[in-house]
């Protein structure tokens, strides 16, 4: 595992945590590797009932490193590792519970669709920052959010980009739970920790059929947006945006997508 994915297990969760705060916990191709080998793990091994996926040092994650989107080959993000940490996530039968606080950006931000329960702190703030990036948005977020919190908020969310604070993503039904901030480690872990000791047979068949309905859906939608991500990708406009991007101050990069 990198040193920038830590991984331990307390009790019978997989603890899982981005460990690059330097960088707000950006995450590299490399990190997504090991995210990936994470959730591989976590869905083989029978002492493992559930997984906690946090940041360290304050934020859950800024996103993906825009370094991976400069020239990047044709095809690059659907044949990437980052892909192999989408198809990763939604192939995990057991139960994901999210702590997030500070920066949930991008990639930080529609993972929460595929987590069954999101505890965030009074400070985070959410946020779908790909049109400004001259991208759309990725992990089938363009059809779980709507299903989630409506098509109007959805379309809000997704076009304007705007920070989303802790209560407005709680009130949308995006976050299960808001607690201060020096609770929310302890809380996420808490939940983890009892939907670790359920009956497991009944867990995970209840979590499944939950899911049943949207899992194709959520296949195909991994697909189209795969394909327009790499075309905008590729863009003179998004490649200027991210040039751009990489040149700003680095208390400025906290809207990666």
């Amino acid at each position: 595992m990198s040193a920038e994915v830590l991984v331990q297990v307390d009790e019978r969760v997989l603890v899982v945590t981005l460990n690059r705060p330097a960088k707000k916990n950006a995450i590299t191709a490399s990190m997504y590797g090991a995210l990936a080998a994470a959730m591989t793990d976590a869905d083989r091994r029978d002492d493992i009932q559930a997984v906690l996926l946090k940041g360290a040092a304050g934020n859950f994650t800024s996103g993906n490193d825009i370094g991976m989107f400069v020239d990047a080959p044709d095809g690059a993000h659907r044949g990437s590792r980052a892909n192999d940490f989408l198809l990763g996530m939604t192939a995990l039968r057991k139960p994901v519970v999210a702590c997030v606080c500070g920066h949930a950006v991008g990639i930080g931000a529609t993972v929460l669709l595929h987590c069954d329960y999101v505890v965030a702190s009074d400070d985070a703030r959410i946020r779908f920052p790909f049109v400004d990036l001259g991208l759309c948005p990725e992990f089938a977020s363009t059809l779980l959010l709507q299903h989630v919190v409506g098509r109007n908020k959805a379309t809000e969310w997704l076009l304007l980009g705007a920070p989303i604070p802790a209560a407005e993503a709680h009130l949308a039904g995006l976050v299960n739970r808001v607690v201060p901030v020096a609770m929310v480690g302890e809380e996420a872990l808490s939940v983890a920790k009892r939907l670790a000791t359920k009956p497991r047979e009944a867990l995970l068949a209840t979590r499944s059929l939950i899911r049943e309905s949207t899992d194709q859906l959520v296949q195909a939608r991994l697909q189209r947006e795969g394909t327009v991500f790499d075309a905008l990708r590729r863009s003179r406009e998004a490649q200027d945006i991210f040039q751009h991007f990489l040149q700003r101050e680095p208390a400025m990069a906290s809207s990666r997508g």
